[in-house]
């Protein structure tokens, strides 16, 4: 990281992070400015003399040297400008350069846009505009293809102050923009995008006379500039806004009756959720609906069903002319028993006010009463928390142009099948809304003096409004209390809900959950505490039914019932997930619900589920691995889940990957070791295929703490062996050569000669990392005689391909290539196709370095298949970079650009930094090198 900030959107600058200038001459700053737009890319010395003279000197390569020279000197010390083999690379992070930094912050506030997160794109938007400072590179008069990238840079500029207004617009605040819309089209007038975006502005904020004339202002520049008529999308608009707001007919009521609850002061987000309710009315000159439209906002306990539906209700009253009403069916209150649909009806016609006389006495004719007193009439009824769907269909109006919303924590299937009612699912608020509303409701200077705080709170809460609006009250109840002091009472799980605990059923989070768990089954009931022993994030199937104890359909149709309830959520074919605070009480419901004996079964079960799948999927990934672990039968009432091939197995940890490090800690937690150091052995070959290298190292540690608790010798040396391989790739190698240590002492100790053997292996592979080649090359001949005197041939062909790939770094390819043809046979003759793959990738390598292409490809090509089948993208990934190398040399650059993109991308997804800098800057180079390539 360099000690300063570069700025180019603007005149150049080097802002150092110790406050002093830094001076640059005019070409230094314009070098500078040329190597900032284009960072992390290779700059060609070609591209940097267009960019700083039109008709270049007979000096210019000497004079660009001189410019280089002379800006490092002034460049802060870090700053990674590198001198390559055609150019310059200046290597910078998004944190470093104002461009990246715009760039990343525009993706970011696309990204939120889409998400339908539009205050938080908003801010986004904003704090990618306000880094700039004037054109970009100002002063610096560069030349050439520069002087185009700037104009393009100009461009994307011009395109996020749109998207701003555009979000903006989106959120209903057209006054904010009207302004900026004005000043973009004084410098751009000819741009009809920015036109339209005025035109709606100001129709948004009812001025439809200016409006019009923005489109008549509009059309003389562009008839008189460019001779054209304005575009489809403006002359639509203008139609739009000539033909005005049309509204259906309807029946209008002598006196409507609005009788929705208050609307809530401290609304935020949900903009994703009140645009899908918009998209239920008909749009401006649209014939309404032939039927009444049902809607059923649908969410966990507390997510803010009810703050929607009438914040959106009250928002569209004047669209049902002939009023509002509401009842609250009390179908999860706390204090209260559902009510029935005949209780409701008296309710609404109460609410009617229809004379006292008419109102009959039996509940069917009240029901007809009902609907006749609505025939006609276009209004808008909201059935708050509502249990089932025959609570809601007899109060369903008639009428065309009438809308029903419905709020419930079951999504009312019925209702969808059988009425065609519309669902709309409500999911937690994201972080920066959840920390919106806590600012309106605590007032932004309280949130200001502890912003750390607010986001600790907000995290804890997890998106919920109800358990948000508890901490606010807290705090506002209470305003001498330190922020700091609620979040630290919510940071522990086992007092989180007694700190959102209330003297009301109502907001009591405890409570609220209870009203949901108490209408489940007991076997229901049961399955959500058995949930509550779960450790990850999520849990599959066929891990739930495990853990429970059941068929897999069995707990299919009980995770269905939970899912009902809005107590769990299927976020992906069969995975489910709970909302972090239900999970809590979920963990509550198992130390109340189950004994202990149950939960140390359950416990056992889930254990055995990961552990004998995952050894399972391991056999797959690698079948002919040394050391085949033995397990014990799974506890009664586990079912490992059963897979069918590699691909199955790599999908399988993929996803599981989260659980089955959450499970190893678990199986710790309740000493069951020989677990413990199990599944960091089932789940190695994984983490090594896929660079996972923190991982596997915090298993393999864990497994260690375990092995300890163990009399068992033979498990310490594995543990040690394998803990020191895992810190040697990690580049731990102090604490590697200490594991390996131990291990090889353990193996001499116990005269187990196959052991000393994985010991040597291991250690010669460390220090051949390290540079240490004739240390390197004794330890594998000693492994290799090793080997052979145990009759291992799988071991003494690893060894030879070892060997084989030392002597090749060495340039002693004629050795090199005996090694690894001696390794391939063996490994080809015993089955060992992931072995295999790896001898013809030396043999390509070997091949390559001695000018036999040809073979290179097909020995590359050959080594690729292998690595697929097995799922290895670490060993696929650098064997693709090999093959890149080989095809550029061939002069088959397409074919070249294929294999290092690939290569890039799986280097990219595993976060491999290093390979992924020097395979980007192989690319770079070889396509920079191909746009000056005559064709």
């Amino acid at each position: 990281m360099a000690d300063a900030f570069f700025n180019v959107l603007g005149p150049v600058q080097v802002c150092r992070t110790d406050g002093r200038q830094v001076h640059l001459t005019g070409k230094q700053r314009a070098v500078l400015a040329t190597l900032l737009v284009n960072a992390n890319t290779v700059v060609t010395k070609e591209r940097l003399i267009d960019a700083l003279w039109e008709d270049p000197p007979p000096s210019a390569i000497p004079n660009l040297v001189t410019y280089i020279a002379g800006l490092r000197k002034a460049l802060p010390s870090g700053t990674r400008l590198v001198t390559m083999e055609t150019g310059y690379l200046f290597e910078a992070d998004a944190e470093e350069v104002d461009l990246l930094r715009f760039e990343h912050v525009i993706r970011l506030a696309r990204s939120k846009a889409e998400e339908g997160d539009l205050h938080a794109a908003v801010c986004r938007y904003e704090e990618a505009l306000s880094m700039w400072r004037g054109k970009p590179a100002e002063g610096t008069n560069l030349a050439g293809s520069m002087a185009a990238r700037l104009a393009e840079l100009e461009h994307r500029l011009a395109v996020a102050r749109l998207a701003w207004a555009d979000v903006k617009l989106a959120l209903g605040q057209p006054a904010d923009v009207i302004e900026n819309l004005r000043l973009f089209i004084a410098e751009q007038p000819l741009h009809e995008r920015a036109w339209y975006s005025l035109m709606l502005a100001h129709s948004q904020a009812g001025q439809r006379d200016r409006a019009l004339e923005v489109f008549q202002h509009a059309r003389a520049v562009l008839v008189d500039e460019l001779g054209i008529e304005p575009g489809d999308e403006l002359q639509q608009l203008q139609a739009v806004i000539l033909a005005g707001p049309t509204r259906s007919s309807g029946c209008t009521a002598e006196t409507p009756i609005w009788q929705l609850p208050s609307d809530v002061e401290y609304f935020s987000g949900r903009d994703a959720e009140l645009a899908t309710l918009d998209r239920l009315l008909p749009s401006a000159g649209e014939r309404p609906p032939s039927t009444a439209t049902i809607c059923v906002i649908s969410g966990a306990a507390g997510i803010g069903k009810t703050c929607l539906a009438v914040h959106w209700a009250r928002r569209v009253r004047d669209l049902f002319p002939d009023g509002q009403l509401y009842v609250d069916l009390q179908g999860f209150s706390p204090a209260s028993t559902p009510m029935t649909a005949a209780e409701a009806v008296r309710v609404l016609l109460g609410l009617l006010q229809p004379p006292h006389h008419q109102i009959p006495s039996s509940c069917a004719e009240q029901m007809r009463l009902f609907r006749a007193l609505l025939t006609g009439r276009r209004v808008l009824i909201l059935l708050d928390n509502a249990r089932e769907p025959d609570q809601v269909r007899p109060l369903l109006p008639p009428s065309p142009g009438s809308l029903t919303l419905v709020t419930s924590r079951d999504a009312l299937t019925g209702l969808i099948v059988a009425n065609g009612a519309h669902l709309v699912r409500l999911s937690p608020l994201s972080d920066s809304h959840a920390g919106e509303l806590l600012a309106r409701r605590l007032g932004e200077h309280r949130i200001a003096a502890e912003r750390d705080m607010v986001d600790a709170i907000v995290k804890t809460c997890a998106g919920l409004p109800l358990a948000l609006g508890v901490v606010a009250a807290r705090a506002i109840v209470n305003d001498g209390l330190p922020l700091a002091a609620l979040a630290e009472e919510l940071q522990s799980e086992t007092t989180r809900l007694d700190a959102l605990q209330t003297d009301e059923l109502s907001t009591d989070l405890r409570e609220v959950f209870g009203s949901s768990h108490r209408v489940l089954t007991p076997q229901a009931a049961g399955t959500f505490a058995h949930l509550g022993l779960a450790p990850g994030p999520d849990i599959s199937l066929p891990a739930a039914a495990s853990l429970i104890g059941q068929t897999v359909p069995q707990t299919r149709m009980l995770l269905r019932s939970l899912e009902t309830a809005h107590l769990l959520h299927q976020h992906a074919p069969s995975r489910y997930r709970m909302h972090d605070l239900v999970r809590l009480y979920a963990i509550e419901r198992a130390g109340l619900d189950l004994g202990a004996d149950d939960r140390s079964a359950a416990v056992r079960r889930l254990v055995d589920f990961y552990l004998h799948t995952s050894h399972a999927a391991d056999h797959l990934l690698s079948p002919h691995r040394r050391g085949t672990v033995e397990l014990d039968p799974p506890a009664p009432g586990c079912l490992p889940a059963a897979l069918a091939d590699a691909a199955a197995a790599q999908d399988w940890f993929r996803a599981e990957h989260p659980c089955l490090l959450a499970t190893q800690r678990l199986a710790a937690e309740h000493d069951l070791h020989a677990a413990v150091w199990q599944l960091a052995w089932t789940i190695d070959t994984y983490h090594l295929a896929h660079n996972l290298l923190p991982g596997c190292v915090a298993a393999w540690r864990l497994a260690s703490s375990s092995a300890e608790r163990l009399n068992d010798p033979a498990v310490h040396a594995l543990v040690h062996r394998l803990l020191g391989r895992a810190c040697a790739r990690a580049g731990h190698y102090e604490e590697s050569l200490s594991h390996l240590d131990d291990a090889l002492a353990l193996y001499e100790g116990s005269g187990d000669i196959a052991g000393q053997a994985l010991v040597h292996h291991t250690l010669a592979v460390t220090q051949g990392n390290r540079g240490e080649h004739e240390q390197t090359l004794f330890r594998l001949k000693h492994a290799l005689q090793l080997y052979r005197d145990v009759d291992d041939p799988l071991g003494e062909a690893n060894v030879l391909n070892s060997l084989g790939w030392s002597h090749a770094l060495l340039g002693d390819f004629a050795e090199a290539m005996g090694h690894c043809e001696q390794a391939l046979a063996l490994l080809s003759r015993h089955g060992d196709r992931l072995g295999e793959s790896a001898a013809l990738n030396n043999l390509g390598y070997i091949a390559h370095h001695t000018g036999r292409h040809e073979q290179a490809v097909d020995r590359y090509r050959h080594a690729l298949t292998l690595r697929r089948e097995f799922g290895h993208v670490g060993l696929e990934a650098d064997t693709l970079t090999h093959l890149g190398e080989t095809y550029r040399a061939l002069s088959r650059y397409a074919e070249a650009d294929r294999a290092w993109s690939q290569a890039l991308a799986i280097y990219q997804a595993q976060h491999n930094t290093v390979s992924m800098r020097r395979v980007q800057a192989r690319l770079e180079v070889m396509r920079e090198a191909s746009c000056e390539r005559p064709e």
